[in-house]
């Protein structure tokens, strides 16, 4: 992670991970765990959320502790925030990893609504419900990472005009995000989602995911859209007293549960995708975000510890 010269993180240094029972969430969180910090598991599934955490604590790592969050409900996101105040005062890097896909399901709207609760509504809440608890005199300023995808690069719109308005990265704003998932929301709800906005399927027809990751596209597009206009939001704050980096990021194509463990086997098939990453390697660009917060990088789009289009 670096030399011990740009080591500003202790035990008293406070992470946040979600979705972290399993896959790249739960790598994030054995990463930082061995950097010493303090670090908070959550999870939707408080029996898989504990199991984690005494993986964990198997390996020696004892400075991780759990609580149950789902990232679709206001109620717990609200319990979570309580919670983090009450114990910890409150916290310098949160992770938002919480993610599903609805890969080859149809595409109605009780199928997709969850998607973008999860992918997009979600991590906004989070990250909002907890931006007050970032302390102020975190070294270099508190860090928010947004584990998104490629899939949600601006080239697999169709709409361009979605495609200039949320290009221009210094007017980007929450509501015009908002906007834009929900204009995808009732699209599907009237089954009109195939009239020329939405992710260009030609480029998918032959692929294994088929239009089955439109809504997760959609969603990607929304959390990394979202970084951007969060970004504008507090640089824009008058007299702020505290910094604060957003950033978000694709982990590479991983071999988890959100692509159904097609990783390996899609590669083993001889087909022509990327490298296949471990969760391990996978954590490594949002865990690096988190602890070096490169300079004039916040706001932006990261893979493979660069910066690419959105």
């Amino acid at each position: 992670m670096g030399n011990e010269a740009e080591r500003w993180w202790s035990k008293d240094t406070v992470a946040v991970v979600t979705g972290a029972n399993k896959g790249i969430g739960l790598a994030i969180v054995r990463r930082l765990a061995k950097e010493g910090i303090t670090v908070v598991l959550t999870a939707r599934d408080t029996t898989r959320g504990k199991e984690a955490l005494e993986s964990l604590k198997s390996q020696g790592l004892h400075n991780v502790k759990f609580h149950p969050l789902d990232v679709a409900s206001p109620e717990s996101i609200l319990a979570l925030a309580e919670w983090l105040h009450k114990t910890y005062g409150g916290i310098d890097i949160l992770i938002n990893n919480a993610g599903i896909s609805s890969l080859h399901k149809d595409m109605t709207f009780e199928n997709v609504k969850p998607v973008l609760d999860t992918n997009y509504f979600g991590v906004k809440n989070v990250t909002k419900a907890l931006l007050p608890l970032f302390h102020d005199d975190t070294p270099g300023g508190a860090r928010v990472v947004v584990v998104a995808s490629t899939l949600g690069q601006l080239k697999h719109l169709e709409s361009k005009d979605y495609v200039k308005t949320l290009s221009d990265r210094e007017h980007l704003t929450e509501d015009f995000v908002d906007s834009f998932a929900n204009h995808y929301l009732k699209d599907v709800a009237n089954g009109s989602q195939k009239e020329g906005v939405w992710p260009i399927w030609s480029d998918w027809v032959n692929s294994r995911y088929g239009r089955s990751a439109e809504d997760y596209t959609v969603s990607k597009v929304a959390a990394i859209a979202y970084v951007n206009a969060l970004h504008n939001i507090l640089v824009a704050q008058p007299g702020k007293e505290k910094k604060i980096n957003v950033f978000s990021c694709c982990p590479g194509y991983v071999d988890t549960d959100i692509n159904g463990n097609t990783g390996v086997k899609t590669c083993e098939e001889g087909a022509d995708t990327p490298r296949v990453k471990t969760p391990e390697e996978g954590a490594d660009t949002p865990v690096w975000l988190a602890l070096h917060s490169p300079e004039g990088g916040s706001g932006k789009f990261w893979t493979e510890r660069k910066v690419i289009e959105f």
